[in-house]
């Protein structure tokens, strides 16, 4: 397979942050004492297993991976050839805020996690997609628009 220039290779996974996992940690904490106080120590730990585990795969099937590779990007199952994207742009806090909610396109892709704060803006000329843009997180989006562009 040939390979692309390795200045224009880009990739990140974005998975759930350490401040989610204790918040959940503290929920499975409480709801272990909910079940542990009617009933015994062996059923409270085994739903709170039981949720671990729905927990792990959940954050699993959640995790966000962007792959710049051999003139594609993929973004998780999505995947666009790079002479199709017109412009990237890096967002700061207040603009991708803005364009996750008020100046939302419906029609757009749409690969965010709310607990990014930074993003890029993907304009497409593709004039057979009805997609206007992509829209994505990512905590090095300054490097992804630089890579797209």
């Amino acid at each position: 397979m040939a390979r692309s220039n390795p200045n224009s290779e880009f990739a990140e996974r974005i998975t759930w942050p350490m401040s989610l996992w204790l918040f959940l940690g503290l929920m499975l904490a409480s709801i272990y004492l909910t079940f542990w106080a009617p009933f015994n120590a062996l059923v409270a730990t085994i739903i709170c297993l039981l949720i671990l585990l729905s927990l792990i795969y959940a954050q699993y099937k959640t995790r966000l991976e962007i792959v710049v590779i051999n003139n594609w990007l993929y973004v998780d199952n999505a995947k666009i050839e790079l002479k199709y994207i017109k412009s990237a742009k890096c967002l700061d806090k207040v603009s991708y805020l803005k364009l996750r909610g008020q100046q939302a396109d419906p029609a757009a892709f749409n690969a965010t996690r709310f607990w990014i704060k930074t993003g890029v803006k993907i304009m497409l000329n593709d004039k057979s997609d009805p997609t206007p843009y992509w829209i994505i997180s990512s905590k090095k989006a300054k490097a992804l628009a630089d890579c797209l562009n």
